[in-house]
């Protein structure tokens, strides 16, 4: 697939996450109006509301996330809940690729060891400069 065809794809991809993110506003938005002013301040009040409850809940999840992995990583063992695990990850090693491949024209036995991957991809938003 040629680049510009893939620049397009992925601005496709982006619009269709911001729209589905703003789901929740717009079906509100829509609701609004068809309400009458005192029953759409209440309304309104709600979710000022639940914004708060979900800020808060948030920052509580965070909290114990933060304190979850510190346990779990200064006891060293992986801990079980009744519907969570934490689980210690290996840290991935890595290797001078060039140092390495220097190293196996010398040794040539090293690369029965040398196992490579699959390619894979990763779709992230990217930051936007000023």
């Amino acid at each position: 697939m040629d680049a510009p065809n893939m620049h397009t794809r992925l601005d496709i991809l982006s619009a269709l996450r911001v729209a589905y993110a703003d789901l929740p506003a717009a079906t509100i938005a829509a609701i609004l109006p068809q309400l009458g002013p005192e029953t759409a301040a209440r309304v309104q009040t709600i979710l000022t509301e639940c914004d708060e409850c979900t800020a808060q809940r948030k920052a509580e999840i965070a909290q114990q996330e933060a304190a979850s992995t510190a346990a779990v990583l200064a006891t060293g063992a992986t801990a079980q809940g009744t519907s969570l695990q934490a689980r210690i990850i290996a840290p991935r090693i890595t290797w001078d690729n060039k140092g390495m491949h220097n190293y196996s024209t010398l040794h040539p036995e090293v690369l029965a060891s040398r196992k490579v991957g699959e390619p894979s991809v990763q779709i992230q938003a990217m930051s936007r400069k000023s």
